[in-house]
């Protein structure tokens, strides 16, 4: 009853308007029923009735061709994701673009998927030395592994670092990955601007990690070369002459080793 009640009040809260309007304007043409392009039926105020079919009357639906949409308006297709529960699931994110991309592609040999420092430990230039010395050190902070190749014990590395370049760069020079990140400035500018660390891909730096226990220890110096991953070549002792037992007495310059008689340490390779 009291539905019915509510239903009868709106509806001649309605007809009162709509008789004062029908007495002031003509009726409507029978050959126009509608406005040009309009779907709406015009409905006399007599026409309405007090039962409840009022309220299921439906407006003519408005012809699609043609019709153009707001631009603000969401598209038909926008469906959003939601869970079980009914809880909306934010969209994936795209995937980050790898930082290394920025800098240029220069892969020095085996350096695909290392850490490379080309270093010297010759003290001619002051500049050059202290410099190897800080970018060195901030790599061994950072528990980074990374492979040093000193110019200064074997002048091949030189010329690679020079091929690998195109220019006779001086060191320090840092390769990650087969990417040019650069010199002394660059690596310790990308350092303080909190950049360094995802080019390493470094582990989390906290002490503990998830299950409590201590990080491990930094790693030791190698025994064999002492960390400066260079050995006395085993063939000639260093003497860089290799001797056939000949009468002449005199020997050969030894193949497997550098300028220095030299070689690479096997156990840090």
């Amino acid at each position: 009853m009291i539905i019915k009640t509510l239903k009868a009040r709106i509806l001649r809260a309605l007809k009162s308007p709509l008789l004062a309007a029908d007495a002031d304007s003509p009726p409507p043409s029978p050959t126009k029923p509608g406005a040009r392009g309009g779907g709406v039926a015009f409905v006399r105020a007599d026409s309405f009735s007090d039962d409840a079919s009022f309220f299921d009357a439906r407006e003519a639906e408005t012809p699609t061709k043609g019709h153009r949409r707001h631009p603000s308006a969401e598209p038909l297709d926008a469906w959003e994701l939601v869970d079980q529960d009914g809880r909306a699931v934010p969209a994936l994110a795209a995937a980050d673009p790898d930082p290394l991309l920025d800098f240029p592609a220069r892969c020095p040999p085996g350096g695909e998927a290392m850490v490379v420092l080309y270093t010297t430990t010759l003290r001619g230039v002051r500049r050059t030395f202290e410099d190897c010395n800080v970018v060195r050190a901030l790599l061994e902070n950072l528990a980074v592994a990374f492979q040093e190749r000193d110019v200064s014990m074997d002048r091949g590395l030189r010329d690679q670092l020079w091929a690998v370049t195109g220019e006779k760069a001086v060191p320090p020079r840092l390769f990650v990955r087969g990417h040019d990140v650069g010199g002394a400035a660059q690596v310790l500018a990308l350092h303080e601007e909190g950049r360094l660390v995802p080019l390493l891909l470094l582990p989390s730096a906290s002490a503990n990690d998830d299950d409590g226990k201590k990080a491990p220890a930094k790693k030791s110096k190698c025994e064999a070369c002492g960390g400066l991953s260079f050995v006395v070549c085993g063939e000639c002792d260093g003497s860089r002459k290799v001797f056939d037992g000949g009468r002449g007495g005199g020997g050969a310059r030894c193949r497997g080793c550098n300028e220095n008689g030299l070689v690479m340490c096997p156990i840090c390779l």
